[in-house]
């Protein structure tokens, strides 16, 4: 008998383990909540399931009454208790079908519970399970069980069972037996303790309004559906739903591997995605998962329920746990209204987003261009990473138009959000210019690798759009005072294969004391596309701190573009940063034009007017230098301070453009050295040139003020772009050559050859003995050239010469003074026999290796040296 009894408990006894009661289902699996209602054609007999279902759909989700009643409790799906002393029971509930693909299961729990002073063993007992009709189907127990059936006294203990069934089984057609093994009993050594058939008011799902709080494992857990939340989106529906816990007992709750799924009235079941949550909530601890799926816009809500499965066991066995009826909400709390905020949770952390402002732009008949800025604030303690959210402009009709921020986050960098400082985006999209009502922006959370389903995890309504047409000049007030704000001019230079743009800010003091200057903030749109804000600048030039009555501040606002860009407008967004969290709109600046670069001529002068940056530019020569392979364009200007205290003067950048349109890069000589006021310097920009370059007179140079980053250039790192640039028209090559030799003029200085003595050592060695004058002129107090003259004797056949440097800092050169004396060594293999015969001593200036040609003078005498010589 005892082995008897125990092949009985090895084919079906159960196995059992405590744990929390919800419901489940697999993937290709749902729970038929109301299947038994609907076979009998009868109502479920709670309220609030008979409220849903007299539920009218509106377009967007059926509506709750505006102030429910706090949630009540909900009992459970209990069905029928069986005595087992005065004081010890087993009670069956939670009867839940799990649908597959090709069978049905029905899952049910029994609750022992032992009022008793000894042990209750649950391996004496059993569950039988019939339909009405008599047949019989094998009862299983849950591998995850307790293994043990004791029940300890004073405690109770669940245990889960399951069967496969008949596929057209309903609710109300199933009988439960609860048996206890007595081998006394022939031939099924069973007795029957009690019998149960569910009723056709059987309800297994939490009401609306209610909430569940599980007992099991001596837990304290509630939980409960708030009512949930639907968003129309073109042709798909969202539906969010948000299901608590909250932890009122005194252990550990550890948290099963939870799965949800919504099911419509129709019996459609979809999966809900879900953010990921702690393992444990602690005792007093809530949490909430946040659930989402996407549904054809057809779809009726009224009557849905949410089913909830855990995975248990090593196989993730899926299993059910809870049904709950869903009521919905008057509105979608992820939908904030024009000028509102919405608060978006970010993992556990919430962050707030807000849009700040919304600018059309007419492109034309067929497009306009929405700019938006948004912001966003952490109010939280910690950083909070924002993830990759994608942002959509939805239509009424439902169509989504992609809108990009103005700047990407670039790879190896993070997008954080820190705590208590504002941080601000710029949107841009492109839509049809009808669409003017009724938009909104989404915000798209990205899928992850678990799950790729994204969602919209905000939506904002926007007002009806006007196009904003831009104003040359406006009036704006502040904390700070009142200022006149106009965009002056805008301007187009070279700048190797692209163009510089360049737009002037003005902001005038047009109050009666002295002000703050607001701290802008400019975004530039060409032909009403945003440009991205790391290609921008943004650049102060002089103070940014007070500025007096009637006086101005001026900006520059400068990017490039590529050279063939067609320019139909410039748009430039002015805001006024008034606190890290506060920003204030100044408004839409518009320029249809650009103006043309001024032309100086060869008697004016280029004026540079800002503060501590005053000078003034003049054009002096133009010379073409010979080399090798090509020639050195090179033009010379008396560059003077006009402040009036000792300063540097303003480092150049600029471009040669010839007659046909190219345009060469200029190397400027940029002065160093500070000047007192008034004083001046030689200033030089020079380029190389290909032989064919014709100087005939139809050059010009462009040059401006060189800009580093957003600083002016200071001469000595190279400049990246340059501004409020002149462009002087370079006369035809000036150069005289003197037959002579006297005042040879290599500016800043003069030379004159008095005397020269050609001694011949040898046929490959001659020395020049050269008695000269060298003199500085007065105009140029400094002059950071480096100066050379190269002495050549030539026979009309044959050509040898030597480099001098003028005023060297270390070794032999020039000299200033009257009557100085140079040897000039010349080496060359027949540089004897070309004096010998008589010679011309030709002059040059030379300078990065090209000469110019400014003396030349025949001689005939020559002295002959010992060898030793």
């Amino acid at each position: 008998m005892k082995r008897l009894r125990n092949n009985s408990i090895m084919q079906g006894l159960i196995v059992a383990l405590a744990f929390v009661l919800v419901f489940g289902l697999g993937q290709a699996a749902f729970v038929d909540a109301a299947a038994n209602n609907k076979a009998n054609g009868t109502k479920q007999a709670s309220s609030s399931s008979k409220a849903t279902s007299t539920a009218k759909e509106s377009k967007a989700a059926p509506k709750a009454p505006a102030k429910p009643a706090s949630p009540k409790p909900f009992a459970g799906a209990k069905v029928k208790t069986f005595p087992l002393s005065a004081k010890s029971y087993i009670q069956l509930k939670d009867v839940y079908f799990k649908y597959g693909s090709k069978e049905k299961e029905v899952y049910f729990t029994l609750t022992v519970y032992n009022g008793d002073q000894k042990a209750i063993d649950f391996l004496d007992y059993w569950v039988e399970l019939y339909t009405s009709g008599g047949s019989k189907y094998p009862v299983k127990s849950f591998a995850g069980n307790s293994k043990s059936g004791q029940v300890a006294p004073k405690t109770s203990k669940d245990f889960i069972l399951h069967a496969s069934i008949d596929p057209s089984m309903y609710y109300n057609q199933l009988v439960f037996k609860i048996v206890k093994w007595d081998f006394s009993v022939y031939p099924d050594y069973t007795r029957v303790i009690g019998e149960t058939k569910l009723s056709s008011s059987y309800n297994n799902a939490v009401p609306t309004n209610h909430y569940y709080t599980d007992k099991t494992n001596n837990n304290q857990v509630k939980t409960y559906l708030q009512p949930g939340a639907v968003i129309s989106l073109g042709s798909k529906r969202q539906v969010d739903l948000t299901w608590q816990l909250n932890n009122f007992g005194k252990y550990d709750y550890q948290l099963p591997e939870y799965q949800f799924y919504l099911r419509t009235k129709a019996g459609h079941v979809v999966k809900m995605s879900h953010q990921q949550v702690e393992k444990v909530l602690t005792p007093g601890g809530k949490l909430a998962y946040t659930l989402r799926t996407s549904l054809p816009i057809s779809t009726k809500m009224a009557g849905a329920q949410l089913l909830v499965t855990t995975l248990e066991g090593e196989a993730k066995t899926e299993v059910p746990k809870a049904i709950y009826n869903i009521g919905w909400a008057n509105s979608n709390p992820i939908v904030v209204n024009e000028n509102k905020a919405a608060t978006i949770k970010v993992g556990d952390k919430p962050v707030t987003a807000q849009v700040m402002s919304v600018y059309a732009n007419n492109n034309d008949k067929e497009s306009s261009s929405i700019t938006m800025t948004m912001k966003w604030l952490n109010k939280g303690k910690q950083a909070v990473q924002l993830p990759e959210y994608k942002y959509e402009l939805l239509a009424l009709d439902g169509t989504r138009y992609p809108a990009q921020a103005a700047v990407a986050v670039e790879e190896g960098k993070t997008n954080q959000v820190v705590p208590n400082i504002a941080q601000e985006i710029m949107l841009q999209s492109t839509i049809p210019a009808k669409q003017k009502k009724g938009l909104k922006l989404i915000i798209v959370q990205p899928g992850t690798e678990e799950d790729k389903t994204e969602f919209v995890a905000a939506m904002f309504k926007l007002k009806e759009l006007q196009a904003q047409t831009g104003v040359l000049v406006k009036n704006y007030k502040s904390a700070q005072g009142s200022f006149e704000i106009k965009i002056a001019q805008a301007e187009r230079l070279p700048w190797g294969n692209q163009d510089l743009l360049n737009a002037f800010i003005e902001v005038k003091n047009t109050g009666s004391k002295s002000q703050a200057l607001p701290k802008l903030i400019a975004d530039l749109r060409l032909n009403g596309q945003l440009q991205a804000t790391d290609k921008v600048n943004f650049i102060p030039l002089g103070s940014v701190g007070m500025i007096e009555p009637k006086e101005s501040a001026y900006f520059v606002i400068s990017t490039k573009v590529a050279y063939s860009f067609k320019l139909n407008e410039i748009n430039v967004q002015l805001t006024d940063e008034i606190s890290e969290t506060k920003k204030q709109t100044i408004g839409i600046f518009k320029l249809a034009k650009i103006t043309a670069i001024p032309e100086v001529a060869t008697t004016g002068m280029m004026k540079t007017d800002l503060s501590g940056r005053k000078a003034t530019m003049k054009y002096n020569n133009t010379y073409l230098f010979e080399g090798a392979d090509n020639n050195l364009l090179y033009a010379q200007f008396e560059y003077a301070n006009n402040e009036k205290r000792s300063s540097m003067l303003p480092a150049l950048s600029g471009y040669f453009k010839t007659a046909d349109g190219q345009y060469i890069e200029a190397t400027f000589v940029n002065v160093k050295a500070s000047l007192v006021p008034g004083g001046k310097a030689l200033l030089v920009a020079k380029a190389q040139v290909p032989k064919s370059f014709a100087h005939d007179g139809a050059t010009t140079l462009v040059v401006g003020q060189g800009l580093t980053g957003k600083e002016f250039s200071n001469g000595e790192a190279a400049a990246d772009s340059y501004i409020a640039a002149h462009q002087f028209k370079l006369p035809k090559d000036q150069n005289v050559v003197s037959d002579t030799l006297t005042e040879l003029a290599i500016a800043p200085y003069t030379f004159s050859l008095n005397k020269l003595n050609a001694m011949v050592s040898d046929v490959e060695n001659v020395k020049l003995e050269i008695n000269y004058s060298l003199q500085k002129g007065s105009i140029f107090q400094v002059a950071e050239k480096e100066s050379k003259l190269y002495f050549e004797v030539t026979n009309g056949e044959n050509a040898y010469g030597a480099t001098v440097k003028v005023l060297p800092t270390e070794g032999e050169g020039l000299r200033l003074g009257e009557s100085k004396q140079i040897v000039v060594p010349i080496q060359g293999v027949r540089v004897g026999n070309t004096v010998l015969g008589g010679f011309k001593l030709n002059i040059y200036e030379e300078v990065d290796g090209y000469k110019r040609l400014i003396g030349s003078k025949p001689f005939g005498s020559y002295q002959l040296l010992p060898p030793s010589q």
